[in-house]
């Protein structure tokens, strides 16, 4: 059985519209965000193997916190170009070209890409995956290259809010 994390950057800032979108940091809210949703995908026991980050910054910082609440080492972290308004196919190309050892990739990536690729995988109509947003998807494949729509299906999904919410008991 394999399952990947599709996980979407966390809030990002407009405070320096000069900037390319490529260098767009995290705002306050996704600074507080990103450590958060990691720290509960832990207290889950959800533990990624490796991941896979768009190049964008707001991305890339969102992946870092993860990959240092997770203390995954460097040669498991990398940057994959497809994941930067990519498509649902260079997503699936993505998942299908890793390698056996990855046992739980987490892909850290942007709406709509996220929204669309997770809708593929349920009959339940997600409307928005939101930033910082934590989709886990199950497949019955036993390869990489057998993950596909049809043998794979939502799982579980976290959202800031409402992890928040649950926490805070409201």
């Amino acid at each position: 059985m394999k399952e990947v994390l599709l996980i979407r950057h966390a809030k990002s800032s407009w405070e320096y519209p000069h900037l390319p979108d490529l260098e767009r940091p995290l705002n306050q809210r996704g600074l507080r965000d990103a450590p958060f949703m990691a720290s509960f995908l832990r207290s889950q026991a959800i533990i990624p193997s490796n991941i896979i980050s768009s190049p964008a910054a707001r991305a890339w910082t969102t992946a870092e916190y993860f990959a240092s609440e997770f203390d995954i080492a460097e040669d498991r972290i990398w940057k994959e170009t497809e994941l930067y308004f990519g498509s649902e196919e260079d997503l699936l190309d993505c998942i299908h070209n890793l390698d056996e050892e990855v046992s739980l990739p987490a892909f850290f990536s942007h709406n709509p890409l996220l929204t669309y690729f997770a809708n593929r995988f349920t009959d339940d109509w997600i409307d928005n995956v939101p930033t910082c947003g934590i989709v886990c998807i199950k497949s019955t494949a036993e390869e990489w290259s057998e993950f596909y729509f049809d043998n794979a299906a939502v799982d579980k999904l976290f959202f800031p809010k409402r992890v928040r919410k649950y926490y805070e008991g409201n």
